[in-house]
């Protein structure tokens, strides 16, 4: 799907951010390692806080949702893997999380650069894909 717009890239992330929040609480069912178990709780509980943060994000500058086109974005190259069917062990998880994090992170960074039109909104997802770094790092201790 082209996301040609800036309220286009907002219910993307929304989407995202929910699909992967789902996917974290359900993985927590299958991981043994506590601290891993902690970590996608935060997980959960972040992306939660995410979709209220992109929702005012969304509020704040309706204005601009359909004044400026966006070129070059695509949701095809930012799809998230949520199948738990296979066999997960505690090292299965962090792959599946790592991965997950570092396209949740490219997706904000790109976005990023694509709305510089609108300066707030643009820091705004900056800081959500440092976030995921952040996590990434977390999980690779």
């Amino acid at each position: 799907m082209d996301l040609g717009t800036f309220g286009a890239i907002i219910k993307f992330a929304l989407e995202i951010e929910g699909k992967a929040s789902d996917f974290y609480n359900d993985l927590g069912e299958y991981a043994k390692d506590a601290v891993l178990v902690e970590l996608l709780r935060e997980l959960v509980t972040r992306g939660q806080k995410r979709i209220q943060t992109l929702e005012r994000i969304r509020r704040e500058n309706v204005t601009e949702m359909i004044l400026e086109p966006i070129e070059g974005l695509d949701s095809d190259s930012f799809g998230i893997e949520t199948d738990a069917s296979i066999a997960l062990d505690d090292a299965t998880i962090k792959t599946m999380v790592t991965r997950i994090e570092r396209t949740l992170q490219n997706f904000y960074n790109t976005a990023a650069r694509k709305i510089d039109f609108l300066p707030e909104a643009e820091y705004a997802l900056e800081l959500l894909a440092e976030k995921n770094e952040e996590f990434i790092k977390r999980l690779d201790t």
